[in-house]
């Protein structure tokens, strides 16, 4: 009895000292719960060193160690004692565990209440079940940490976790660490650094076992495990295309080139994967290793291009290529197969025996070599060059024919490139002109004789068919013989360029 009252005064004692040590408006901790008595297990005194802990709402709030088998926490008012606290509703359930096996007692929270003796006695349930674990994978990519660290979980339906352990390959097993600090739960959380790798691929294994009697250890066939690279190489490239130094290349050809494993493609890029000045896209294979750089148009032709890797590009891992990679090749000349296409100036009616023409001769990939012409079925006779030569792709030209007769004639044009062979204007092509000489002086339907049919040569005529003036050699528009309407007929339709 003496030592009840020693156990009451003590607890009044505090109170008396926390209610003048805080102020009036601090919370007031919720006093604990404490308890003692005799613990078994399976009907035997739970050995030294079991762990027995109390739980309300499945949140740990207490938890004592045994110092004597079969006895937790003592009577004794300064013995040592669970002590049930925390944020707890009066009248909540405890329960209460031995090395994470439930008793069979439970009891009401009671905040402030005397040490209360409490015998526990737990049944163990059979556990042949083995803890389950996972692992967090590296990325799938390689890694250029030669100590990579994991991480992972490890779970049981029954006991608590006792411990995890991890292998590299065929290598001895190594203790992870607890997250937490200590394995102790039902599900612990673990983490583990291995040490220094050499470049390779390595597979990493982890088991777990669990605080059961006897204790169950992960089955192998359940290992968690991770496949991983570690790679410190700086990745080289080959297969250049085209090939370092390779002539007559295409100039529809597309870039490639060829890494020794595989790539970052977000760091192959057109900014750092370019063909001189030429725009383009690129793209990157993973199953071949191959970045292709294509150009948006055909190449030129004849034309010695750089081709460049810079060292922005990387593999999976972030090793960047040793150096910035160049090679050149030159494009082909492609056959020039199109002919030139030419134009001439019309003339509808000319006086003049010797009329002069003009025109435009073009091509789209060798230069204008040469223009002819020729009159009605004559011989092709040389133009001349509008500024001196023909030497471009456009080229303007000018010739004046030998005397021509009075009469309907036809003029043809047509050019010849520098190709090799060269191209000649196809006959279906040619540029053309059909064209009348009149007599001198003489011009149909230039009634007033000023050199010009217009509208000035309708009312000329019209005022000879009403005889108001003499008529004029030009009035007779048709050639009848005759000056009537059929004249002003034929002078409009020169005037609007139908005759």
């Amino acid at each position: 009895m003496k030592g009840k009252r020693k156990w009451l005064l003590c607890p009044l004692i505090v109170v008396a000292l926390l209610l003048c040590a805080v102020p009036a408006y601090a919370s007031i901790p919720t006093m604990p719960h404490p308890f003692y008595g005799t613990v078994t297990i399976g009907g035997s005194d739970a050995p030294v060193g079991t762990v027995v802990t109390a739980e309300v709402d499945e949140v740990q709030c207490g938890s004592i160690t045994t110092t004597v088998a079969g006895q937790y926490g003592g009577s004794g008012a300064f013995d040592e004692k669970l002590l049930v606290s925390g944020d707890i509703e009066t009248g909540a359930t405890i329960y209460f565990y031995a090395n994470g096996s439930v008793a069979s007692q439970t009891y009401a929270f009671s905040p402030g209440a005397d040490p209360t003796e409490l015998n526990l006695t737990v049944t163990p349930t059979d556990d042949t079940t083995p803890p389950s674990v996972n692992i967090t994978p590296l990325s799938p990519d390689p890694t250029v940490d030669t100590t990579p660290t994991f991480t992972g979980t490890a779970t049981d339906t029954q006991s608590n976790i006792a411990s995890v352990e991890y292998q590299v390959d065929s290598g001895s097993w190594v203790t992870a660490t607890a997250s937490d600090g200590a394995f102790d739960s039902l599900s612990e959380g673990y983490t583990f650094t291995i040490p220094a790798l050499a470049d390779g691929g390595y597979t990493v294994y982890v088991r777990a076992t669990d605080a059961a009697s006897p204790p169950n250890t992960t089955a192998e066939v359940d290992h968690a495990n991770d496949s991983f690279t570690i790679d410190t190489v700086a990745p080289t490239v080959s297969g250049p295309f085209p090939a370092s130094g390779e002539t007559s290349v295409a100039v529809d050809t597309v870039v490639t080139a060829t890494f020794s494993e595989r790539m970052d493609e977000s760091t192959i890029t057109t900014s750092s994967f370019t063909l001189d000045g030429v725009a383009g896209s690129v793209s990157y294979d993973f199953g071949t290793y191959t970045a292709t750089f294509t150009p948006d148009a055909d190449l030129t032709d004849d034309t010695i291009y750089t081709a460049t890797l810079s060292t922005a590009v990387t593999d999976v891992a972030g090793n960047a290529i040793a150096a910035e990679y160049s090679w050149n090749f030159t494009t082909g000349v492609v056959p020039d197969t199109i002919p030139p296409s030419v134009t001439v100036s019309d003339i509808v009616t000319t006086t003049d025996t010797t009329p002069t023409f003009t025109g435009t001769a073009t091509d789209t990939q060798s230069n204008i070599a040469s223009v002819e012409y020729r009159v009605d079925s004559g011989s092709w006779v040389a133009a001349t060059a509008s500024d001196g030569t023909f030497d471009s792709l456009s080229e303007g030209y000018t010739f004046t024919t030998s005397v021509l007769s009075i009469g309907e004639h036809t003029v043809y044009v047509r050019a010849t490139d520098a190709a090799s062979p060269p191209n000649t204007t196809l006959e279906a092509d040619y540029a053309t002109d059909t064209f009348t000489v009149e007599e001198s002086g003489v011009i149909p339907g230039d009634a007033n004789g000023d050199g010009v049919v217009d509208i000035l040569d309708v009312t000329k005529t019209e005022r000879i068919i009403v005889m108001l003036d003499a008529e004029t050699p030009g009035a007779d528009a048709n050639g009848d013989g005759v000056v009537d309407i059929l004249d002003v007929t034929k002078i409009e339709r020169i005037i609007a360029l139908l005759d």
